[in-house]
């Protein structure tokens, strides 16, 4: 039977109270928020292609140790160095074993697999780098970024397509509201596919440092805003039946007023499929039509990237919306703290 899935908070696990921030008149908060106190993104300039010429693994992480790993991981280390270093130095206070890393990727190490590949079919498995093997399983890389920085807790890479860097805050979120970790990286990494066809290939990383809002409040960081993440997934082949079509649209405008659509504008990374264009009539603007903040890519970088934007901007809340033809969605609700700036607040 095609399931229409929520992605909603742990079982047995209620989140602690939220305090006004972020609250709509009339409705409890939505739960399962995290604060934003860090960000850091690598990623090639928007008025230049994304090529190698753009990074140079010397100049942003050293001489020895790095040369070797995969251009996503590299990307990824960059991108967590200055998360970390964006926050203040925040990690007093925040046991090994209580600081956790979650990863979204759809094309991480895809271009080294395409390598093996090749060189297994043209020569035979013996001739395969023994530097380079190991990254062939794509958790290697999110436990490099683990081991940088001493993060002992969860270590998890997601792939949902599309949603994967968005769901990274979700997860994280389940892991505070279960006392698994009190700090936590998430974010996205990708690497261009060696052939791209249906979109542009993409390059870079985000990592974002998040933690819960009792944490952060308690020690006076208030850091870039908040945010609320909701999944959805919407089988495509079921779309086409009426029943079904209203029964998932009416899913996705529950979820968006959950998380305040009616009241702030909304910023949609959509494509041309059937599903994006239900989600796309769903979703509730009150404040003002969607806006389009352009297609999505091959991967899961883009909407994280846009989060970044989003959460560093001067113009208040926002819903950023993302849907893909695979059926996979996200919602991101922004509650901007105010006067921020690009760098959050320190210890």
């Amino acid at each position: 039977m095609s399931r229409i899935g929520t992605g909603v908070g742990v079982a047995g696990h209620a989140p602690a109270p939220v305090p006004s921030v972020g609250r709509v008149p009339g409705r409890m908060p939505p739960a399962g928020q995290v604060v934003v106190t860090g960000i850091g993104v690598c990623a090639p300039p928007v008025d230049r292609p994304a090529t190698g010429a753009w990074f140079d693994v010397r100049t942003r992480l050293g001489r020895r140790g790095y040369k070797y790993l995969p251009a996503a991981c590299q990307y990824l280390l960059v991108a967590g160095r200055d998360a970390l270093d964006d926050a203040g130095g925040c990690l007093d206070g925040a046991g090994e074993e209580f600081r956790g890393v979650v990863i979204g990727t759809n094309n991480g190490v895809a271009a080294l697999h395409d390598e093996q590949d090749r060189t297994v079919i043209a020569e035979h498995a013996g001739e395969l780098s023994p530097v380079t093997a190991p990254f062939g399983a794509v958790n290697v890389l999110t436990s490099r970024l683990s081991m940088e920085h001493g993060f002992t807790g969860i270590s998890l890479t997601l792939t949902s397509p599309l949603v994967a860097g968005l769901e990274s805050m979700q997860v994280g979120a389940r892991a505070f509201a279960a006392g698994r970790v009190n700090l936590l990286l998430a974010g996205a990494m990708e690497q261009a596919v060696p052939a791209p066809e249906a979109a542009a290939p993409e390059e870079g990383a985000v990592v974002l440092l998040l933690e819960p809002p009792e944490r952060a409040e308690a020690r006076g960081a208030t850091g870039y805003g908040r945010c609320a993440v909701r999944t959805l997934l919407l089988p495509p082949r079921g779309l086409g039946s009426g029943a079904v079509r209203e029964r998932a649209a009416a899913v996705v405008r529950e979820a968006a007023r959950d998380l305040g659509a009616d009241q702030v504008p909304v910023y949609a990374l959509l494509d041309d499929s059937p599903v994006s264009e239900l989600v796309a009539g769903a979703v509730p603007a009150a404040v003002g039509p969607v806006r389009d903040a352009g297609p999505p890519a091959a991967g899961s970088l883009t909407p994280m990237l846009r989060l970044a934007d989003r959460l560093r901007a001067a113009d208040g809340d926002s819903l950023l919306v993302t849907a893909a033809g695979t059926g996979n969605v996200a919602m991101v609700r922004i509650w901007r703290t105010a006067g921020s700036t690009n760098r959050s607040a320190g210890c």
